[in-house]
């Protein structure tokens, strides 16, 4: 809590406390309303270092439950903040309500209930959000990952701010924002209007390859929400700018990495997290393609991860390209690190 000298007499100290304890308030009457399964973590809060975990499938395109495990495990392990299951990397879009309560239950059973589980909701209207998200909440989910829609988009923000408010409203749950949509991005004013009246919204995920986006929320609405970077090859410059946390690709691949960079910023060990940086960017321009997903799987199980097979139409990276990431990730080291 912060003193009451500190309150008096910083104005921004006073908002952002206020925010914290109107966003404590509103989680806490959600949980009384019954409508959520997980009360042991608070999206508002969440820091750090949060893969958008992959979806393994099996040759019939269903979830390969025990590579899914594994995976949720390795993750684990590495000692990451958080998980987010059924975003983009993990191939969430066209996923089915029981698909991602499947999902999301297998993973929190997987890690034992000890990360927050977060579940994206990639939708075109505000009906299938919400049956996705309700899905979710009841499998134990503690908060939601939402783009705009993609296909009936808009960027005005009294429609976004009405998707928004249906899917919290009727889930229960709080949500980060997803602002990856490149023909749909919203701007600051747009967000700073939509996060101040839904309370329930706990941050926004900025991607986009839009590095400038990310100074301007910074710059604009830290301290309200939590900011995290989904810039694939600038986590590091984005810790620098002082993000939140990152759920991104990038971590999703590279977990340890990505947390050895945090560390080494936080600590000021600047030299040690650009060195991790130059090692990781080369293999992610590899993997930043339209079939981006199929990409990191093909990564993870050069390097040795159980990953099962991309979802169709989705398949592997062709011979030429295949080459290409194991050449470069030989070049940077990662092949030797690989796990049996």
């Amino acid at each position: 809590m912060l003193p009451f000298t500190s309150c008096f007499y910083n104005r921004n100290g006073f908002r952002n406390h206020l925010t914290h304890l109107v966003r404590h308030a509103t989680l806490v009457s959600l949980q009384d309303t019954g409508r959520s399964n997980t009360t042991a973590y608070n999206l508002h809060e969440l820091t750090g270092v949060i893969p958008p975990m992959i979806t393994p499938f099996a040759d019939d395109d269903s979830i390969d439950r025990v590579q899914l495990r594994q995976e949720a495990l390795f993750l684990k392990a590495c000692g990451v903040d958080g998980i987010v299951v059924a975003g983009s990397t993990g191939e969430g879009a066209g996923m089915s309500p029981a698909e991602i309560a499947e999902i999301v239950e297998c993973v929190i059973e997987s890690v034992e209930g000890s990360l927050p589980v977060i579940a994206g909701v990639i939708a075109d209207d505000s009906r299938e959000a919400v049956r996705l998200g309700e899905a979710a909440r009841k499998a134990g989910a503690i908060g939601l990952q939402v783009p705009p829609p993609h296909f009936h988009f808009s960027t005005d923000p009294r429609v976004l701010a009405s998707y928004y408010r249906a899917i919290t409203e009727s889930t229960g749950l709080p949500l980060i924002i997803y602002n990856v949509i490149p023909w749909a991005q919203l701007a600051i004013e747009s967000l700073r209007e939509i996060t101040s009246e839904n309370r329930a919204i706990a941050g926004i995920k900025q991607s986009g390859r839009n590095i400038h986006a990310l100074a301007d929320l910074l710059a604009n609405l830290k301290g309200e929400v939590k900011i995290y970077s989904a810039i694939d090859d600038m986590i590091y410059p984005s810790f620098m700018l002082g993000v939140d946390g990152t759920i991104s690709g990038t971590c999703s691949v590279f977990p340890k990495e990505t947390i050895e960079i945090v560390n080494a910023v936080r600590s000021g060990n600047y030299p040690l997290a650009l060195k991790l940086h130059e090692r990781i960017v080369p293999v992610w321009r590899l993997v930043d393609c339209p079939d981006f997903p199929a990409r990191i799987k093909y990564v993870m199980a050069v390097t040795g991860r159980s990953v099962g097979r991309p979802r169709r139409p989705l398949d592997w990276p062709n011979t030429i390209d295949a080459a290409r990431i194991r050449h470069t990730l030989k070049v940077e080291g990662f092949l030797k690190d690989a796990r049996a």
